[in-house]
């Protein structure tokens, strides 16, 4: 026997108060996710095909600098430092010139001790990690957070793999057992969720002119427009938050 209209309607209202109540993921905030750097090194980059090398870097920058700005504890690891996979990339050490990178021989980074601790003492919940190579120590550590309980999501253009196919599988893959997918803009809007403050307003602004490609372009071309929004916002009262001891490494180019 088919459900009636009201039967439906009132399906959709329990529905609908499930997903409000509990979404299936909870909202990302700088308060309650880490991140982890994985691999940023020549020689996992050097076999990269699945992205451009450049915007591959490019965007791992983003990525450490959204960490930074937000001040989101940010674990850096490589594999083979010294040897066989060559020191962190310096534009992203240069981010974090006080953290030395964890060198690990495991393939997760959850097999190694010192990774583990660390997060232990971070203690959040949620957990962004990127790097290279998607299919390979990627795939495993997140595999490897989920089994320890945390909330995963991937930054999948900071990340590559040996050819687009691996890439594409391996991310697929990783949605389907419940992994989150995002961008570095994305995970930076997803952050910022108040434009009132001009502080606020203007360092985002900055981010996405100089940073974020054609999105920064459109900018760029309504500049016009964002100059009066700038001095509308300024009459305003400011208000404190991440954005009153933002980096200034986000004017550069």
């Amino acid at each position: 026997m088919a459900d009636s209209p009201a039967q439906i309607e009132a399906a959709k209202e329990i529905l609908i108060k499930h997903m409000i109540l509990e979404p299936i993921h909870g909202r990302l905030t700088p308060m309650n996710c880490a991140i982890i750097l994985m691999e940023y090194q020549p020689q996992f980059a050097l076999a990269i095909s699945s992205i451009d090398g450049d915007i591959l870097i490019h965007n791992g920058i983003n990525l450490a600098k959204i960490a930074k700005t937000f001040s989101i504890p940010t674990v850096l690891t490589t594999i083979g430092q010294s040897s066989f996979g060559g020191p962190l990339f310096s534009k992203l050490q240069e981010v974090f010139p006080d953290q030395d990178p964890i060198d690990r021989t495991t393939l997760s980074v959850f097999g190694d001790s010192r990774v583990l601790a660390a997060m232990e003492k971070i203690g959040r919940s949620k957990l962004v990690i990127a790097g290279l190579w998607t299919d390979f120590g990627v795939a495993t550590s997140i595999r490897n957070a989920q089994q320890l309980g945390y909330e995963v999501f991937i930054v999948v253009d900071a990340c590559g793999d040996v050819t687009p196919r691996a890439h594409h599988i391996a991310t697929q893959r990783l949605c389907r057992e419940g992994v989150v997918p995002m961008t570095w803009l994305q995970m930076l809007l997803a952050l910022h969720r108040d434009w009132a403050p001009p502080e606020a307003y203007d360092v985002l602004l900055n981010i996405a002119r100089n940073h974020a490609s054609a999105y920064g372009l459109e900018i760029r071309y309504a500049q016009g427009g964002i100059d009066k929004g700038q001095a509308r916002l300024a009459k305003e009262k400011p208000g404190e938050g991440w954005w009153t001891n933002a980096p200034g490494f986000w004017s550069d180019h």
